[in-house]
């Protein structure tokens, strides 16, 4: 199954239950996440987490001919 991403970025927080909470409401408002989650490391470590809204090839309403 093809995807196209419609939407992308990045939730950050230095607090993993700010994150978590960053994410269900993403999650709520028809987003996902995308990847693992990655820490920037630092004085105070930031935790990230890619946030995408996509959509499936295969419900788009596309032509099978290539166009010259």
């Amino acid at each position: 199954m093809s995807r196209r991403i419609l939407e992308y970025f990045t939730a950050v927080d230095t607090d993993i239950k700010a994150l978590d909470k960053q994410v269900d409401s993403s999650i709520q408002q028809g987003y996902e996440p995308h990847g693992s989650p990655y820490v920037i490391p630092g004085e105070k470590p930031q935790i990230c987490q890619a946030i995408i809204r996509a959509q499936d090839l295969d419900t788009m309403n596309l032509s099978s001919e290539t166009p010259l």
